[in-house]
């Protein structure tokens, strides 16, 4: 902060968050600030002469009677006015409050205010870019400061104050090149926020510091050093594989994790498993939620693992993938007398090319929107040694076009420039040179299968999670054909008259390079293609509906079986022309292409060039997929079609499976010396036959560890006696409402949190139209997939709220993270049957009726227990926690086959068939 200066941390709270509208004020407050120190802090309520509604209250905690004895706005604004004169205004999301001021001020005839205004929430976004949320209380928090009373206008200003605190010494804390090149940058940012920076500069001009241990200037740039941890084969003790059990309990101790008898076990199993030179059989593991597997099976990996025999660890999620490497296995190597090193396996697009990067930056005007992305990724570059992208929401938050032409992999943003070493794929590649355990997810390791580069991977492989890869084996081997990536790529040729086109900037070299003619037959078939696209795009959805396919009404992800000999002549004539004109496209765009290249041009054309060319790159590989979908015919593929029922011409996508592609995986898995593949959810009726058919595993041998818990006394699972499956007989609407019903009833009388498991996106939203209805959940917070959110989103807002009842369908079933023991009842509405219309469902049941197997039995039921046993896993995650299930689908104790569900629940968990009425008065009872 500027010495002596007078920085006002302004908060206000309105009656609404718009401007323009004429929201009035209802309190206001300001923290002064000099030389790093609080000096002053002045709050009040502002009476809005209005009434202000309950959503308003309840958010800021200020009550009608607080506004009713508090002073009007016109008799407090001179000394509001007076207070602030001579300061540098801040606020977190100044563009609201400065401007509101403002209005305020103009509203009872005081001038408005001139002073410098400076945005803390611009400065941590570039100064904190790997933060997850730049919510105040979010970020605040995550810095070390309790925010109790968020949207109190007093605590409010007194959390951004610590903020600017925070902000002003991590300024002081980067290098001096980064710091100019921030301010050089910083007229970008929203009012004089870059003015915060400038002075930070100047400081440190006057007093300038040594550059740190771990950075490194190259050219221009302040990046942090590559870390490459050698492995320490020097022992510190004895290195042999602690059999016994109290050797064990010391090591676990040590490393602050109690004692598992089922964990030790598996310890062994999985260390003589590996110590075999060449088993004859896959080690198909299931330990139950809560037993330790994660250590269980790294554990005995360290003591096997070296740089010359990696072991490659596959996980489902990429969460899991880098808490093992970010967290497990350096408390391993903390705690044993030596150390395992372990590299992240992802594909090179995850990460920043330096060179593309260095181009952009360059070329960047300090006015663009990318002059603020460059700042962002200035400063990571001093934290970061793995340049992955997804560290600062690269894919999730920050979406726009510049993100991907910074990527390893895009092709048009070369540079002259060479980082060598530091480049961020080659600190990849060096760390899993240098590694012993190499940790990978298995889309990525089975896409690497796909393209049989299997040579990355040793003859080792433990599977984590490991029921989903049958399934992504088979989305590996679905080839899929993005309508709207074929449309940004024509949007971005655009058009010769369209600015920031890539047609416009050629058209600066027409005259000296190219012929118009050229030009003009480019933009011509990009138009063309453009207006034929969209046309294809709406016939294919028209289509849809008019068959009766699609209900647009429902918000959910729909997938459907394709038949091409059903599909209209328009729409296949409409196919063809588009496969003709993207040949068109590609052969006079590499025409203009090759002629460009042949050119002597200066840095601003050779970027419209190589703009050109990654463009043309993209076209080419979605027209390549675009013939195989629509054109090859292959046997035993099937097409499927997928979009998005709110945004269906958005999100068009067609896929073609290929039988071929997942042979081929399947090979490549066998070939592999060891393979362990674990989860908590593998076995069927006690064994594991579905999961080793499925993946064509010959040979198998299975360990299955129940859990520890006690779940005669830790939970109670109940099967209502009214039939649900009667109600869903009678259609969607008598169904939905029974499930209403039944779910008030279960937690009306609870203040525990519920997650109520479903099968059908359809039944989620009428269920939740009908729950939002009923009185006495109105303290409840109710919240439904794609109604509410996405799962990512629900799952925060689940954690905000109190009482929340969650209505879910896939990812909740195992996918979503609620916090521990935060989660008490889970109601499952429906066995978890996979539906037989789905595309790859279709394709396996023919497969299985191709060589005369039963597909309900070899599939569907088998699938449907593997799920069940995940819904049943979301509950009772710690030797005190509690939990209960209600299953309100009666064929979980009638059905023919309702013994293979009941066989999987955990030992002790027994059925308990009540009344609905009953069950309720149980739950409040047990909880």
């Amino acid at each position: 902060m500027k010495k002596d200066q007078l920085y006002a941390i302004v908060d206000i709270e309105a009656t609404g968050a718009s401007i323009g509208r004429d929201e009035r004020m209802i309190q206001f407050a300001c923290v002064l600030m000099k030389n790093n120190q609080v000096v002053e802090s002045f709050d009040t309520f502002v009476n809005p002469s209005r009434k202000v509604n309950k959503t308003i209250r309840d958010l800021t905690g200020i009550s009608s009677k607080d506004l009713a004895t508090a002073p009007y706005f016109e008799d407090i604004a001179h000394i509001i006015h007076t207070l602030l004169e001579d300061t540098i205004f801040v606020a977190h999301n100044v563009a609201f409050d400065f401007h509101f001021l403002n209005e305020c001020f103009k509203r009872v005839g005081e001038a408005p205010l001139t002073i410098p205004a400076i945005d803390t929430v611009e400065l941590a976004q570039i100064l904190y870019p790997t933060e997850e949320s730049y919510q105040l209380k979010d970020l605040v928090g995550s810095l070390g400061y309790t925010l109790n009373q968020a949207h109190n206008a007093l605590f409010d200003a007194q959390a951004t104050a610590f903020l600017l605190q925070k902000l002003d010494e991590k300024l002081t804390r980067l290098p001096l090149i980064t710091l100019e090149s921030l301010s050089e940058l910083s007229a970008s940012l929203t009012a004089e926020t870059g003015v915060f920076i400038q002075h930070a500069l100047e400081d440190m001009k006057e007093q300038p510091t040594d550059l740190e241990d771990d950075i490194v200037i190259v050219h221009g740039l302040a990046l942090k050093k590559p870390d490459y941890l050698e492995e320490q084969e020097q022992f510190r003790g004895a290195s042999a594989y602690p059999y016994k059990e109290q050797e064990k309990e010391k090591v676990m101790a040590d490393l602050g994790l109690h004692k598992r008898e089922n964990q030790f076990t598996m310890m062994n199993l999985v260390f003589e498993y590996l110590k075999q030179e060449r088993p004859t059989y896959a080690q198909f593991i299931e330990a139950a939620p809560g037993s330790g597997k994660t250590f269980g099976y790294l554990f005995p990996s360290v003591y096997v693992a070296s740089k010359e025999k990696k072991i490659v660890l596959s996980t489902y999620t990429k969460v899991l993938q880098k808490q093992i490497v970010d967290e497990a296995i350096p408390l391993l190597n903390a705690s044993l007398p030596f150390h395992r090193t372990a590299a992240l396996l992802k594909s090179v697009t995850h990460y920043m090319s330096l060179s593309a990067f260095y181009t952009k930056w360059k070329q960047v005007s300090s006015s663009e929107i990318e002059a603020f992305f460059c700042m962002k990724i200035l400063v990571w570059l001093t934290e970061t040694n793995e340049g992955d992208l997804e560290e600062i929401g690269v894919g999730s938050r920050l979406l726009h076009h510049f993100w991907q032409e910074i990527r390893s992999s895009y092709a048009s943003l070369s540079s002259s420039v060479d980082f060598e070493e530091f480049d961020y794929v080659s600190r990849r590649d060096k760390r899993i040179e240098q590694a012993s355990i190499l940790v990978s997810n298995h889309a990525y390791l089975l896409n690497e299968w796909r393209k049989q580069s299997d040579t990355t991977f040793s003859s080792t492989l433990i599977l984590d999670e490991a029921h989903h890869v049958p399934d992504v084996i088979e989305e590996s081997a679905t080839v899929a054909f993005h309508s709207k990536r074929v449309l940004s790529s024509l949007k971005k040729m655009g058009s010769q008259t369209k600015e920031d086109s890539i047609l416009f900037q050629l058209h600066a070299l027409e005259s000296s390079h190219i012929k118009p003619y050229q030009l003009a037959t480019l933009e011509s078939i990009v138009n063309v293609l453009l207006e034929e696209m969209d046309e294809w795009i709406a016939k294919w959805i028209n289509w849809m509906m008019t068959t009766g396919q699609v209900d647009q009404d429902i918000l959910e992800w729909k997938e459907e079986s394709l038949n091409f000999t059903q599909v209209s002549m328009d729409i296949k004539r409409d196919t063809k022309f588009i496969k003709q004109s993207l040949s068109e496209l590609l052969y006079v765009g590499k025409q203009l292409l090759e002629t460009l290249e042949s050119t002597d041009l200066n840095k601003a054309e050779q970027k419209s060039v190589k703009q050109l060319k990654g463009t043309l790159d993209m076209i080419e590989n979605d027209a390549g997929l675009f013939d195989y979908v629509f054109f090859e015919r292959t046997d035993n593929s099937q097409t499927g079609v997928r979009f998005y029922s709110k945004k269906p011409t958005q999100t068009l996508s067609f896929m073609k499976y290929n039988q071929e592609k997942k042979e081929d995986m399947l090979e490549i898995l066998k070939k592999h010396r060891h393979v362990i593949l674990t989860s908590s959810t593998l076995a069927v009726n006690g064994s594991v036959r579905y999961m080793q058919k499925a993946l064509d595993l010959k040979e198998a041998e299975s360990a299955i560890f129940d859990s520890t818990y006690n779940y005669k006394e830790q939970g109670r699972l109940f099967v209502p006696l009214e039939d649900s499956i009667q109600a869903s007989k009678k259609g969607l609407k008598p169904y939905a409402s029974y499930l209403a019903e039944h779910i008030e009833q279960l937690v009306h009388e609870t203040d525990e949190n519920c997650l109520v498991l479903f099968r059908s996106q359809e039944v989620i939203q009428e269920v939740y139209r009908l729950l939002t209805k009923r009185h006495s959940l109105q303290n409840k917070t109710i919240l439904a997939q794609y109604v509410s959110g996405t799962p990512t989103k629900i799952s925060k807002l689940f954690k905000k709220a109190n009482q929340s009842i969650v209505l879910g369908s896939d990812s909740f079933w195992e996918g979503v993270d609620f916090p521990e023991d935060e989660l008490k009842v889970v109601i499952i509405t429906r066995l978890p049957f996979d539906s037989p219309e789905m595309p790859l469902v279709k394709k396996r049941h023919k497969e299985l009726l191709d060589r005369g197997d039963n597909p309900f039995v070899h599939d569907l039921l088998p699938r449907a227990v593997v799920k069940f046993k995940q819904g049943i896993g979301r509950l009772i995650r710690s030797p005190k926690d509690k939990g209960v299930w209600v299953v309100l689908d009666r064929r979980m104790v009638d059905a023919s086959y309702a013994s293979v569900f009941l066989d999987s629940l955990p030992e002790g968990l027994r059925v308990e068939e009540r009344p609905v009425k009953e069950i309720a008065q149980e739950i409040q009872t047990f909880l």
